[in-house]
Order: C-alpha cells, then structure tokens, then sequence
C-alpha cells in the first residue's frame, strides 16, 4: 500500500462511517491488504535464506504479487493497490534483471522513500504541510485548516514524522545497497515497511482525529 493512499483512507473516515471497523484497519485495506504488503518481502527474506539465490527469491516474490493481482481481479475487488505494488515489484525485478546485479532489485524502494520524503519535506517549507493538503482535500475542506495557526503547526509536525520515517529507512537501506548486503536489504524493507509503517499511520490518525474533535467541541459552545 502506498503511504498517500493510507493518510486519505484515514482522512475518509473522519467522523463517518467504518463499517464496525477500525479506521486504521480499513486504511491498511484490511487482513488481504496487509497480507499482499507483507507477504512478498517476507518470501524473498525467507527464500533467499534457506537458497542463498536471489534470483529465485525475486521471481517468488514477483509471483505472489500477481497471486494476489489475480485474486482481486477475479473477485472484482478494488484492484488498484494491488496493480501498484505489481507494477513496483515488476519494474524492480526488471532492473536487477537488467543490471545482473540482485541489490538494484530494492532501488525502486528506495528512490520511492527518496521522492517521497523530499516531497513531504519540501511541503513544510513552502507552508503547506502535506498531511493538511490531503486531509483538507479528502474532507472536501479546500485550504481552512491554513487559517488556523494550531492546526496548521501541527499539520506540520505530522508531516515531519513522515519525512522522518521515509529518512529513517534511506539511512539504513542506502549503506547496505552501498555494501551489496542483499540479506540485510530484505530485512530492513520488511522491517521498516509495515511494521514501522503502522505506528506512524496511527499516529497520524490520532492527532489529526484530536483537531477533529477540538473543532467540534469549540463549535457546540
């Protein structure tokens, strides 16, 4: 799942309906959502261990890819995340492909984080934090929350844990491209994907769902 689609999935949900579900849950795409973002990282980890041969290990995790592609297509499900993780994990595999070098399988990811992080960073600078654009959008709210200073800085911080979290996984994924540590490139992705992915989406929602209920209680006064 890609991180835009995981803040306006939350930013949706502001205040209506669930369906009995977590926000967060829905946002994540639900148990197939988090299982078609899991699973081929954790089959290249677990193949590449047990084979040492990351060819094999890339063709198994592009295969589970189309699986679940498939899947969503023959039960005519909402096909676009899973079409957008296949086209990444495609043009990955095309690349190491290309190159012969197994490592260049994981630059995709990595110029993802590089372009998303500088775009979040970039936002702040210029004064229109991301996280607001997206909410503000979403909630069909335009530009209001810019009005409000309180909103607008904490707009801001929110987007700069994302900016942090895209930092984080280039700090520890770039040295070990750098190094050719295909071991160690497949771990940390798995790692700093969802697992570190998470805590950041239902930090956001939390914040911004606070904004929400300020705004709420101040206009029953």
């Amino acid at each position: 799942m890609s991180e835009k689609q995981g803040v306006a999935g939350l930013a949706s949900q502001l205040g209506g309906s669930t369906n009995g579900k977590h926000p967060l849950w829905n946002a994540m795409g639900g148990a197939l959502g988090i299982v078609e973002t899991v699973l081929p990282g954790l089959l290249f980890v677990a193949v590449f261990t047990f084979t040492l041969n990351p060819w094999l290990a890339i063709w198994i995790s592009v295969g589970a890819s189309v699986l679940f592609t498939l899947y969503r297509l023959i039960r005519r499900q909402a096909a676009t995340q899973a079409l957008v993780g296949l086209a990444g994990v495609v043009l990955s595999a095309v690349l190491a492909l290309m190159s012969n070098r197994p490592e260049d399988n994981f630059v995709v990811g990595m110029v993802t984080n590089g372009v998303y992080g500088l775009v979040f960073l970039l936002s702040i600078l210029v004064g229109w934090p991301l996280i607001g654009v997206v909410v503000g959008l979403v909630r069909s709210e335009g530009t209001k929350w810019r009005q409000n200073r309180h909103h607008k800085r904490v707009y801001m911080g929110v987007t700069a844990l994302w900016v942090g979290m895209f930092s984080l996984r280039l700090a520890i994924e770039v040295p070990l491209y750098l190094a050719g540590n295909i071991a160690g490139l497949a771990t940390a992705k798995l790692i700093l994907g969802l697992p570190l992915y998470v805590p950041v989406l239902a930090l956001t929602w939390l914040i911004v769902r606070s904004l929400y209920r300020e705004k709420t209680s101040n206009s029953q006064k």
